[in-house]
């Protein structure tokens, strides 16, 4: 299977599809993020009917925070980028194969603070998140994925079982994520150094 490098090639992940551009070819992007736009593919009605054109993959290396759980290491990291007040939602823990190490899925929502006044702008944001803590180089890699609605879900999400194409789109959304994550693979661990 091919791969996306990404921090020069130090760690791999499952090749992303073409739609995904590294912004870093547009902007100036720390040294510690690779951060990747996504163009929604106008072919498949339904995701282009719910998403705007916003959506964005983030890659950031981290500073490990206090505590061994995920649910407060995650917590502690959200307050980093995410609006005062939001929590995270617990969705899955996955073992990463061939080692100990732990996959902490979760999602936050929110509305954004800004009034809609083009079609293309969120109503609401769901922004599914990944934490993989590499204890032996104190480093916690956050991964975010960031879904802007152009439509506000009433309710909770569901991402197993829901009926509304939101749902729909939610689960397939996060099962595409849950991939990409668990294929996460560092192959020079000097970039820790």
């Amino acid at each position: 299977m091919s791969t996306t490098e990404l921090y020069g090639g130090a760690i791999t992940i499952n090749k992303l599809p073409s739609s995904f551009i590294d912004v870093s070819q547009i902007r100036q992007v720390p040294d510690s993020q690779e951060v990747f736009i996504n163009e929604i593919d106008s072919t498949n009605p339904t995701l282009s009917s719910l998403l705007t054109f916003d959506q964005a993959l983030i890659f950031d290396l981290l500073e490990r925070v206090d505590g061994n759980d995920y649910e407060s290491a995650i917590e502690q990291h959200l307050q980093d980028f995410a609006p005062h007040g939001v929590h995270n939602n617990p969705l899955q823990e996955v073992q990463l194969g061939g080692s100990n190490e732990i996959l902490y899925f979760s999602y936050v929502t929110f509305k954004p603070e800004y009034k809609r006044k083009e079609t293309n702008q969120a109503e609401q944001i769901i922004i599914l998140v990944c934490l993989l803590r590499l204890e032996k180089v104190g480093t916690d890699v956050l991964i975010q994925y960031n879904l802007p609605l152009k439509h506000e879900h009433s309710g909770s999400i569901k991402f197993a079982g829901g009926d509304s194409d939101i749902d729909k789109c939610a689960s397939e959304r996060f099962e595409w994520f849950k991939d990409l994550c668990s294929s996460f693979k560092v192959v020079d661990w000097s970039l820790f150094q």
